[in-house]
């Protein structure tokens, strides 16, 4: 049987600005599709940068969780914070990379994070929507660093 709380509904807000973030994601993305090459460099460079910041924003709720959640053990207080810089530091090392390699770091890192997500609300209780909303968030951004990626092998 389904856990009643995993089925409470997204609150508006965080679905909204969720939706909001991946704004950028799409618009690079499609734009590698439909403007003329010469542009790709700098789309791909905003694609990176902009992954890179919403990569660090995922890690920092980890540090955010260690402070706040009532349940946690000073030993899992101590992991998760360590964790939540690491998405970051993934992140910055992915814009020092050429684009391709730095497009797949940034979605293995998205990848890797979502599992750490995974594996938290696994073991501490957080609101039954937030997973839900961070597959879809994160699947989305996944296929768009995939698909910048594709783009530039193809071309």
């Amino acid at each position: 049987m389904t856990d009643p709380s995993e089925r409470d509904p997204i609150p508006r807000t965080a679905f909204w600005l969720g939706a909001v973030g991946l704004v950028p994601f799409l618009l690079c993305t499609g734009a590698l599709y439909a403007v003329p090459g010469e542009f790709t460099p700098t789309l791909l460079q905003w694609l990176a940068s902009y992954a890179a910041v919403i990569l660090s924003f995922a890690g920092a709720l980890h540090w955010g969780f260690a402070m706040l959640h009532p349940d946690m053990r000073e030993a899992d207080r101590n992991l998760s914070m360590a964790w939540s810089v690491v998405p970051a530091l993934t992140g910055w090392a992915a814009t020092l990379l050429q684009a391709l390699p730095g497009l797949l770091l940034l979605a293995a890192a998205f990848g890797v994070h979502y599992a750490a997500d995974r594996q938290f609300v696994q073991r501490f209780a957080l609101p039954g929507w937030y997973l839900r909303l961070r597959t879809g968030l994160t699947g989305i951004a996944v296929l768009c660093l995939i698909l910048a990626a594709f783009h530039l092998v193809r071309h």
